[in-house]
This record gives C-alpha cells, sequence and structure tokens, in this order.
C-alpha cells in the first residue's frame, strides 16, 4: 500500500540505476521513448465508441491487469474483472500480481510493452518521476469525463471524493487513479472515553484539560512510534491546517520559503508544545516501532496514538473487543482560525496507471472505470477493510467501528479536507523533517525550532 511511507521510496537516480544493471539497459533514461527520445503514441486496438462503452473497446480485445500483492490483498480485484467480462464478453481479462513491481515491470516500460493497466505500489513501486518524465502515462483525462459505470447520468469525476484528481496530476496531467482514501491523524477509544465520563473537546484549551484528567488517571495522553516519526507529521499538520488553512498546507507541500515559519504553523506547533512540555508523553515512545504504540494504545497506556485509517485492520484481533477505536477531529486552537472543528487530513492512495504504450489503453480505461463503480467501490471495502475514493460507496453491514468513524468523520467534513504530498515528492525531506518532529515529541525541540529546522530543510530540498 502507498497509504503510509514506511520507507524511503525509490528515485530517479535509482530506478536509472537498476535499469542500467538489466538486460533491457538500452534505452535507459529514455524509459518507454523510442530512439532519439520522441515519444510514438500506443497504437490502442479501439471500437466505435457507443452508449455504454465510452473509450470505444474493440470486441474481443484482451486486457492485462498487474495488481501489487499487498497489504489490501488481492480478494477486491475479483468483482471488477467479473464486471468487465460481463460487459464485454468476448474479452479475456488477464490478472496477475507481484510485489515487486519494479523488477518484474521496467523492462517491459522500457521495451514498450508494459501491461494494459498497473497499481504502481508498494516500496518496489516504479518511481513517478521517472514515469512522468519519460512520458510513460496514458492521460486520465477521458475517464474523468466519461459516464460513471453505475448511472450513466453522472460523470466519474462527480462519484470521486475531494482531493483524488489533485493527488493524481503530475506535471498538469490527470495520470493516476488513486483507488483506495484514508483520513490521517490520531485515534481515540470512544468505550474508554464513555467509561470515564469523557468528551471528546471540541476546543485546543478542553483538549488540555482532557489530557491532564488522563494523567491523573494514570493513562500517558499520548504515545508514538519514535523509531518512525513520521506519524506525528499528519496530526502536527492537521493542527496546521486547521489555523492556517490550505495556504499554509499549500506552502509546505510546495517546498515555499516561508512555509513552515508562517505565524499560523508555529502557532499550531506551539498549543501542541504543551503535551511533552507536560510530561504528557508516555516514557519510552521514543523507542517504540508503530505496532508497539498502538498496543500501548489498545492497553489502555496512552489515550491518543497517531495513525491512519490501516490501523484497525492493522492490529487485527489485538484490538480488544468493545475498544471502539474513532478518528481524532482537531479542536479549535484560536479564535482566528481558518477551518471549523472537524476538518481532517485526508488522501486517496493506492495507484493504478494506464501506461501510454500499453496494446489496449482503452480496456485500461474501461477496466479503471468498472473498478470505480458503486459495486466495485462497495466490495473493495468490504474485501479490503479501508474506503475506496468513490464517494458513493457503501459500508458493509458489520463494518468496525474506526471504518464507521472514519466515513462519518469525512460526511461531515465536507470540503473542510486537505492532504500532504511532501511525502510522495521527497520522501527524504518528509523523514527528515519527521526526526525533528521525534526529538519534539521527547522534548528535545521546542516549536520554534522545530518550524525553524523544517523550514531549513525544507530550502535545501527546494534547492
Amino acid at each position: 500500500m502507498n497509504d503510509r511511507p514506511s520507507q524511503p521510496q525509490p528515485t530517479r537516480r535509482s530506478v536509472l540505476a537498476f535499469m542500467a544493471l538489466s538486460p533491457v539497459a538500452g534505452a535507459l533514461a529514455a524509459g518507454c521513448a523510442t530512439p532519439g527520445g520522441k515519444q510514438t503514441p500506443a497504437a490502442a486496438p479501439t471500437g466505435r465508441a457507443v452508449a455504454g462503452n465510452p473509450f470505444g473497446v474493440a470486441a474481443g480485445t484482451p486486457v492485462e491487469v498487474v495488481l501489487f500483492d499487498g497489504g489490501y490483498g488481492q480478494a477486491y480485484i475479483k468483482l471488477p474483472v467479473e464486471l468487465y467480462q460481463k460487459k464485454h464478453p468476448k474479452a479475456e481479462v488477464k490478472q496477475t500480481s507481484t510485489q515487486q513491481i519494479q523488477q518484474t515491470l521496467q523492462p517491459r516500460f522500457v521495451a514498450g510493452n508494459p501491461p494494459d493497466v498497473v497499481n504502481n505500489s508498494g516500496s518496489n513501486a516504479i518511481d513517478y518521476g521517472a514515469l512522468v518524465g519519460d512520458k510513460a502515462l496514458l492521460s486520465l483525462a477521458p475517464l474523468l469525463d466519461a459516464p460513471s459505470w453505475s448511472d450513466p447520468a453522472v460523470t466519474v469525476r462527480d462519484t470521486l471524493r475531494p482531493g483524488v484528481v489533485e493527488v493524481g496530476t503530475r506535471e498538469g496531467q490527470f495520470v493516476v487513479l488513486n483507488y483506495s482514501y484514508g483520513a490521517y491523524g490520531a485515534w481515540y477509544s470512544a468505550s474508554l472515553f464513555e467509561e470515564k465520563g469523557w468528551t471528546y473537546p471540541q476546543t485546543w484549551d478542553d483538549y488540555l484539560g482532557l489530557c491532564d484528567k488522563m494523567a491523573t488517571a494514570g493513562i500517558a495522553p499520548w504515545t508514538y512510534p519514535g523509531q518512525f516519526p513520521y506519524y506525528m507529521f499528519w496530526w502536527l499538520a492537521s493542527m496546521i491546517y486547521k489555523v492556517g488553512g490550505k495556504e499554509v498546507i499549500d506552502k509546505i507541500n510546495n517546498f515555499e520559503k516561508d512555509a513552515w515559519t508562517d505565524e499560523r504553523a508555529v502557532t499550531a506547533l506551539k498549543a501542541f508544545e504543551a503535551i511533552p512540555a507536560n510530561g504528557w508523553v508516555l516514557k519510552g515512545s521514543s523507542g517504540l516501532n508503530h505496532t508497539d504504540a498502538q498496543m500501548q494504545f489498545l492497553q489502555g497506556k496512552a489515550g491518543f496514538v497517531p495513525g491512519g485509517s490501516w490501523l484497525e485492520k492493522e492490529m487485527g484481533d489485538s484490538v480488544p473487543a468493545g475498544f471502539d477505536m474513532s478518528i481524532c477531529r482537531v479542536p479549535s486552537i484560536t479564535d482566528a482560525d481558518d477551518r471549523p472543528f472537524g476538518a481532517l487530513c485526508a488522501k486517496a492512495g493506492e495507484p493504478y496507471v494506464v501506461p501510454r504504450q500499453a496494446p489496449n489503453t482503452a480496456g485500461g480505461l474501461e477496466f479503471l472505470r468498472a473498478m470505480l463503480s458503486d459495486e466495485g467501490a462497495s466490495n473493495f471495502i468490504a474485501k479490503a477493510g479501508t474506503l475506496s475514493s468513490n464517494r458513493n460507496a457503501k459500508l458493509p453491514a458489520d463494518a468496525k467501528h474506526g471504518l464507521v468513524s472514519i466515513n462519518t468523520a469525512l460526511s461531515e467534513a465536507g470540503d473542510d479536507i486537505f492532504g500532504l504530498t511532501v511525502d510522495t515528492r521527497d520522501s527524504r525531506l518528509w523523514n527528515d523533517i519527521a526526526k525533528v518532529m521525534g526529538r519534539f515529541m521527547n522534548g528535545d525541540v521546542k516549536a520554534a525550532q522545530l518550524a525553524k529546522e523544517a523550514q531549513r530543510l525544507t530550502d535545501e530540498a527546494r534547492g
């Protein structure tokens, strides 16, 4: 899954180094380019576009789909395959999976015979900088304007959740469809709150008061995975978004000169500074990995833990019955906050692409349309245990509490949703800033120092 960066992603340089060692090294940096570096449009076998077949998929033309064999499993892809074959009964859908996307498919991109649909995900994903630079990806704009699979009166674009198009756009072109959709921030136990008579606060003063009550009850208000401090990025950025809105988050995402030192960003960080300053971080958290920190939370030793939509599924049977895990919303921090209570960090993930030189690009677009059907997206939620980027997808009757809480929070947030792109634009910068956040959580760095150091790192990355 690409929903969280557990380790730095391959860079364009590392991809080219891999290619230089491969038996198809003749194309190298040209990627899918023809000799001389010019791109030749794929000769996609298409028929005439008609109602129900908006891309003109030719009858009997096979389509090849390669799935990343990751945390979401493979069961969810079976229904889209069935939907596609039912609509195009003469077509064969060849679907395979691998954890080695780059090693398996990079040679095929170079040779000019990639699959029609690629789930380019995981730590071995092909670098998007290389793919975009080589113009190896088909524009998915026609998909957005096509009638949706489940309701021809509604376009695919109008079925998507906020930010899906933005996060999939590279150099002005929508080329990546991120199929999953997750919320990020922090978690608490609704049943623990009910047991203690606590109410989740809507103002920061009340939040600090609640933390004091937790500490008095022998519960550390916070824990976090000190081995992977980037988990704090989502919550701290959520606080910045709450105070400063989209303008400040855009500056952070775009590596601007005063992104982190913007007064609004510093105000948000100073608010959270009270947590480590009061000793409200579980002792030993700096040495924990993500599952260890989450286990401390599940055992009631800490009231809050950072993380995303995957947390509940990741911990599986370790989640106590009736724990009622719930996503946190950032309380109002100042009277001049740009965003209301309920604003969320949320982003589409699990990327799919259609290679530009695939033999059946029309079939590739059509397969993505099937995946984005209400049926296909609802099936994804049921099988993968996370939300889909289709806003109309339904939760299964047995959906877990955490998933229900995310769905409810997203509905209530409306358009007050933002996403971070620092992790995908520069994973080294993301991890370097996160290390400073870890020191901030330990009380070794104050808010103003965190802002100053994060800005210095940002300026270096911008060059």
